[in-house]
């Protein structure tokens, strides 16, 4: 055993000592995640419930009821369903899904026990994934993760929230090391197993589950790995290695099909993920005082308002509130101009960077103070992290590969999941919450910056298809690039104007 690992030590033309090292300490680094962690429990233990957080525990609830109704050969509480779970249509249930469990053990579990548990999962979650990494794209990449997002004091307070966009950030490491995986099996000329397949789309459904808008990021990064292993298969594995993507097809729509019935049949119109896009678009781009076609109820938040008045329209009128909403939003929408707009994407693109530990005191124990040393310190430490890592990552943007294909996948997928995340300023309120889910991408993004970051790769069996894709790819690299740039450059053009 211990010759082997030489051997694949050497294969990757790493030395043994220092891939030893390498590893104690990504060891290391997994005891101070674990550290920090519990010394910043005890000041977010008795945080009460905090915006959408409510959303996720009600239909965790709501689900391990359902859970013990099927035990019981009971009929369903559909009105619990169609309330707690589907609601407004607003959030997919990931999250929910998660703290089921916990609910079907504990249903009266105090924000204590909540707070520990998703601290615990998510944990486990970011371990796993560093384990995943390690195997498949190196230890560099490993201890990247473990320092950004792990050791960032204000992702680690993330972790024991209810929200999905730090699970979600999570979830998507695990597609990319699915991606590299599978392309390294096509440069070898053998198409994926359909066990591949089927793991590759349930990676995939999780990550949208857990965040609805990570939907285009998932779509990118799948369909690059399909035109890649299209054409880099010998004629021979072609076949198998399609009957392996359509299975992952499948099982994505598999498991998106009952939430997408659910909320289809309570809110009476054809959902695919969620409903919240006309609205979001309306408060952030449009005029708030034209959204319930004039001013809507002063009394109500500027989410529950417009919903509220679309409902009442929909019964009036024997439609669908989602039609409603989306003919409010249109309404409000009228007057917005190029300016206008890019004027709103930069206040957005401020709100999701400048102030990454914003969230800091929603998730707070009562009793804890503002001004406390430590909380400055968590503050302090979360900034520096934060735009070291987005400095690098984006620098990483711009660190074009030639060479192996698993490479430039990983390089092609990286960006195309950044980009994908970075689009929500151009279409939906944002915030510093949302940070958490790109912050992975960033780290693997900023590792790329690095000579020799990926193992060596096998030859490919047909190197003149492998070289013509290769080129391709480069040439996506470019155009992703330089599609950023020329898009940053001309909002904050037109902003500033």
């Amino acid at each position: 055993m211990t010759a082997l690992v030489r051997d694949r030590v050497r294969e990757r033309g790493v030395p043994l000592d220092r891939q030893e090292l390498l590893t104690g300490v990504m060891v290391a680094l997994m005891v101070a995640h674990v550290v920090l962690k519990l010394l910043i429990f005890s000041r977010t233990a008795h945080a009460d419930v905090a915006g959408d957080e409510r959303y996720y525990l009600d239909a965790g609830r709501a689900l391990s009821n359902l859970v013990r109704d099927a035990v019981a050969l009971s009929s369903p509480d559909s009105a619990e369903l169609s309330r707690d779970v589907v609601g407004n249509g607003w959030f997919m249930p990931g999250m929910s899904l998660v703290l089921t469990p916990l609910f079907i053990v504990d249903p009266g579990a105090s924000m204590e026990v909540i707070r520990a548990y998703l601290g615990v999962v998510s944990t486990l979650m970011l371990f796993a994934a560093v384990l995943a990494v390690r195997r498949v794209l190196g230890v560099q990449f490993a201890i990247a993760l473990l320092v950004f997002p792990g050791l960032v004091p204000m992702w680690a307070i993330f972790s024991f929230a209810a929200w999905g966009d730090l699970a979600a950030g999570i979830m998507v490491v695990f597609l990319l090391v699915e991606v590299v995986a599978i392309t390294r099996l096509v440069q070898g000329g053998a198409a994926p197993t359909l066990a591949q397949g089927a793991r590759l789309g349930l990676i995939a459904i999780a990550v949208v589950y857990l965040r609805s808008s990570a939907l285009l990021l998932v779509a990118g990064v799948v369909a690059t790995l399909v035109v890649v292993a299209l054409l880099v298969l010998p004629r021979s594995e072609r076949a198998r290695g399609l009957k392996a993507l359509v299975a992952a097809g499948a099982v994505f729509a598999a498991l998106l099909a009952p939430w997408s019935w659910a909320a289809s049949d309570v809110l009476g119109a054809r959902v695919v993920t969620t409903t919240s896009v006309p609205t979001a678009l309306a408060n952030t781009f449009g005029e708030p005082d034209r959204l319930c076609f004039g001013p809507c109820d002063p009394d109500d938040t500027v989410w529950f308002g417009p919903v509220r008045y679309a409902r009442e329209v929909a019964r009036a009128t024997g439609g669908s509130e989602v039609d409603v909403l989306k003919q409010m939003s249109d309404y409000a929408l009228v007057g917005v101009t190029a300016s206008s707009y890019a004027d709103d994407v930069v206040a957005n693109v401020d709100r999701y960077v400048m102030e990454p530990e914003r969230y800091q005191p929603f998730i707070r124990s009562p009793g804890v103070s503002a001004d406390d040393t430590s909380e400055r310190l968590l503050s302090t430490a979360t900034r520096w992290l934060f735009f070291a890592a987005l400095i690098a990552g984006l620098a990483g943007v711009f660190r074009l590969w030639r060479g192996p294909l698993d490479r430039q996948v990983l390089r092609v997928a990286t960006t195309i999941g950044l980009a994908a995340l970075f689009i929500q300023p151009f279409v939906h309120v944002s915030g510093a919450r949302y940070w958490s889910t790109a912050a992975p991408l960033l780290a693997v993004s900023a590792v790329l910056l690095l000579p020799g970051a990926l193992p060596r790769s096998s030859p490919s069996p047909s190197p003149a298809a492998n070289a013509a894709v290769r080129r391709g790819l480069y040439v996506v690299q470019i155009a992703l690039a330089v599609a950023m740039l020329v898009i940053g450059l001309a909002v904050y053009t037109v902003a500033t104007a």
